[in-house]
């Protein structure tokens, strides 16, 4: 059965060993769209909701959660979907509205298509078999077990460091490693596109923060000089990443360290999507660059994207830094460690990482997001940066891709859409997350999708503007 028969509907959950029932597009809970839309769910965004205010806390978040149910009740309330099988190249979920959806997943993280991988599973039941499910205290307080040591090692190995420390989380690592290492008297530059993490653990650590231009090394660099003209006592941090994963694009590297260290400042390098997937050995975007010299580096990164499992890891080739973090770092010491069954699902990926199976991943999954925009250009449709495993879809009207999202979901596609304060007002995209495993049929049936759904939600955005405003009503739902 091809995919588009598959996905034209509901999935028969109840008798899954029979084929997917192809139902025609209309049996969704949630059409006709020009029928149960209206201006209401068209206008206003989440993050206006982010000051509320007023004495009684959990009162004045209650027209938030009036808000939430009508947007579920539309069927345009995108976030919190779970899955019900495995997030392989084609998945079945549920949304938050308790509607069934199953299609080609471009919408959850792992990039080598590993998540699946036998080898990796069949490790992770020995361990699990060895040392049950559960790593009984944080790294200070004997949480580590002989896997979470083994991977500290192999990411101390493949990049070229000395020291590696592992986090709960990528988020605890970018946040831990920051707020760990800078001071309230210490600065730090950072691009203005840097993630969430990275820019709590710099506001938590210092209010010397600087925010500037998105990959302006020139905007860094003066700056710097800024900085270093009336101070010369204390540190600075410059933070980046090496795929940003809202835009597919890379900061100038080489020239950054080379700013850097002009200036005596260090450079703190989030790789979280880069790491394992770019560069010829899957070193990232600073292996691509052909950079060696990490005298001046702190490497972030996360196992989420490409190593099958929830972990963060700070690497440095200078040992003090780490033996630093693991005391002064209380996103380490004040939660529990990495698992040993989670240290080894990222052990065994990363060895796959470093193997001639990995480097044909990593060409598979270039090969495929190159496919992919090549297609979406030819249709008018904009795609950012350059190709990696994101595949930034803009679609600008945040009106426009509410509708369109449902589209997808109801036509078999599953794919994130990204709006402010995510992205700036008027630049909503979808943040396809291509993987290995996807085919070149999943990818025209993604093209061919979006290409008659945009034309659909814009005629529908289009017919519910142009009706007259309705009456106010003194107790009407808050936009979201």
């Amino acid at each position: 059965m091809c995919i588009r028969d598959r996905y034209m509907g509901i999935v028969d959950f109840e008798n899954r060993q029979q084929p997917m029932r192809s139902h025609p597009p209309t049996t969704s809970p949630y059409a006709p769209y020009d029928e149960k839309m209206n201006k209401e769910v068209m206008s206003g965004a989440w993050a206006e909701y982010r000051f509320v205010k007023g004495p009684n806390i959990m009162e004045r978040v209650r027209p938030w959660g009036e808000g939430v149910k009508t947007h579920k009740g539309k069927g345009v309330w995108h976030y919190y979907k779970s899955t019900t099988t495995g997030p392989r190249p084609e998945c079945e979920g549920i949304d938050d509205g308790g509607q069934k959806f199953a299609g080609v997943n471009f919408a959850t993280q792992d990039y080598l298509s590993l998540g699946g991988n036998q080898r990796i599973k069949d490790e992770c039941i020995k361990t699990v078999r060895e040392y049950g499910v559960h790593s009984g205290g944080s790294p200070a307080a004997m949480g580590r077990s002989k896997y979470y040591h083994a991977l500290c090692n192999e990411i101390s190995d493949f990049l070229g460091t000395k020291s590696t420390i592992l986090y709960a989380t990528g988020w605890l690592a970018g946040y831990g490693g920051i707020s760990a290492l800078v001071r309230p008297y210490d600065y730090i530059i950072m691009d203005k596109l840097a993630h969430n993490c990275l820019q709590e653990g710099s506001f938590i650590a210092t209010q010397n923060v600087f925010m500037v231009r998105h990959l302006d090394n020139r905007a860094i660099e003066e700056k710097l000089k800024e900085i270093r003209e009336k101070d010369q006592e204390n540190g600075i941090m410059v933070v980046t990443e090496g795929l940003f994963s809202m835009d597919s694009d890379t900061p100038n590297l080489g020239e950054l360290q080379k700013i850097c260290k002009k200036y005596n400042a260090i450079l703190f390098l989030d790789m979280a999507h880069d790491f394992g997937v770019m560069g010829e050995n899957g070193r990232g975007a600073w292996e691509n660059m052909g950079l060696e010299d990490k005298s001046n580096v702190i490497f972030m990164g996360a196992g989420s994207k490409v190593m099958c499992t929830n972990f963060g890891f700070v690497s440095c080739i200078d040992e003090n830094v780490i033996e630093y973090i693991k005391l002064f770092s209380t996103a380490l010491m004040f939660t529990n460690a990495v698992s040993p069954v989670q240290a080894t699902s990222a052990l065994t990926s990363l060895k796959i990482v470093r193997s001639p199976e990995g480097r044909q991943l990593r060409k598979k999954v270039i090969d495929n997001s190159t496919y992919v925009r090549e297609k979406l250009n030819q249709h008018g449709i904009q795609t950012l940066g350059s190709p990696s495993p994101i595949v930034p879809v803009m679609i600008g009207d945040e009106k426009i891709i509410r509708v369109l999202a449902r589209f997808l979901l109801d036509h078999g596609i599953l794919a994130n859409p990204m709006e402010f304060p995510a992205v700036p007002y008027g630049t909503a995209r979808f943040r396809l997350q291509v993987q290995a495993g996807h085919t070149k049929q999943h990818l025209d049936f993604f093209v061919d999708a979006i290409v008659k759904g945009l034309a659909e939600a814009k005629r529908v955005v289009a017919k519910i503007m142009a009706e007259p405003a309705p009456e106010a009503v003194p107790e009407q739902r808050p936009r979201l």
